[in-house]
């Protein structure tokens, strides 16, 4: 797809919508810019851990745990089909 966007007084461009949509963003998202040579690359930057703070409720630790333990035992479980 190729389309021309014009550059405002303030050094922002507008993308259409059927090119937002491919990308798969919406109003507010962000974008990486990527310069190669003298051409400018855009694509979604995905979605920082922080947004979804508190999304999921509240997580509380098991009694006789620590966070280190979770997270080893999330890594076992994550890695046992790897290292077959």
């Amino acid at each position: 797809m190729t389309t021309i966007v014009s550059v405002t007084s303030k050094r922002q461009i507008t993308l259409p919508k059927d090119l937002m949509d491919i990308l798969g963003v919406e109003k507010g998202d962000r974008l990486i810019a990527k310069k190669r040579g003298k051409k400018v690359f855009l694509e979604p930057a995905g979605r920082g851990i922080l947004e979804f703070a508190g999304k999921f409720g509240t997580f509380k630790i098991p009694k006789g745990k620590t966070l280190e333990d979770l997270i080893g035992e999330a890594t076992v479980v994550a890695t046992k089909d790897v290292l077959r």
